[in-house]
């Protein structure tokens, strides 16, 4: 039995260890996203408004479609379906919520230390914070997916596709979190490192929930929730008002449904 017990430990810490491995390169697929912020033909200099316009329409598709769709189809049937819509909207608030809190905690005087500047002061700082917590449910996934092969005998590479999908989503969010830090006048290498760093979560929670399957899945909704709601609360609050003072209205409308449309097609090409 001890032997078996070995061989079952070991299987366990090989899934454990590819879902960080597979959590570690989605998370350097979102730093991909920084590359085209490089060229100095798109003048992003000249388009701050349009450019923050199109990141909060890659940030909207990504709330919706990466987050609260996946939330909203999760488990239950027709009868019992009220308890995970509520346990996502719950979520929801609570990450709206926070990133409120955070945008008033963040005085001046806070910001004057070089922790935020190094971030990109107040926007930078809640950007990065919504697209971290974006990046929790979806290590979360990675992980419940390996552990699902450990643990209840799945197979057909279900943890590989879902890191697959998420690393392929990860590069326009990359560039999401980019765009707004280059106007900002960060460096190349500081916008791919903060990129990076907003998706480093992901192979983090991917070992706990590859360890805790039956843990980690009912934590799902109520942390897709947040995520998107923290994410959509930065879009409205920051990023269009802000484009909305430097473009013409039908220009940031084009501009937002151009990123979402963008992160639409990812979606639906997989």
């Amino acid at each position: 039995m001890d032997a078996l017990s070995a061989v079952g430990s070991a299987g366990e810490m090989g899934f454990v260890l590819r879902g960080f491995v597979a959590g570690l390169l989605a998370s350097l697929a979102c730093g991909l996203g920084a590359i085209p912020v490089a060229f100095r033909g798109l003048r992003l200099e000249e388009r701050i408004g349009l450019a923050y316009a199109f990141a909060g329409g890659l940030m909207f598709a990504a709330a919706f479609y990466n987050l609260l769709m996946p939330a909203l189809t999760m488990g239950g049937d027709s009868a019992s379906r009220l308890l995970p819509v509520a346990k996502t909207l719950a979520g929801m608030g609570l990450g709206a919520a926070f990133l409120w809190a955070v945008d008033g905690w963040l005085t001046p005087d806070r910001l004057a230390s070089s922790v935020f500047r190094s971030v990109g002061g107040r926007q930078g700082t809640l950007i990065f914070l919504a697209m971290a917590f974006h990046s929790i449910p979806e290590g979360i996934a990675v992980g419940v997916g390996y552990g699902s092969e450990a643990h209840v005998g799945c197979d057909g590479g279900l943890g590989t596709y879902i890191a697959i999908a998420i690393g392929i989503h990860n590069i326009p969010e990359g560039l999401a979190v980019a765009l707004p830090l280059r106007l900002g006048g960060a460096s190349l290498g500081r916008c791919f490192l903060l990129a990076f760093l907003t998706s480093l979560p992901q192979p983090i929670a991917a070992v706990p929930a590859a360890w805790l399957v039956w843990l980690a899945e009912p934590l799902m909704l109520p942390l897709l929730g947040f995520a998107a709601g923290a994410m959509i609360y930065l879009v409205l609050l920051e990023l269009i008002p802000d484009a909305l003072k430097r473009h013409d209205p039908p220009e940031i409308a084009w501009s937002f449904l151009a990123g979402f449309g963008l992160m639409v097609l990812v979606q639906v090409a997989l």
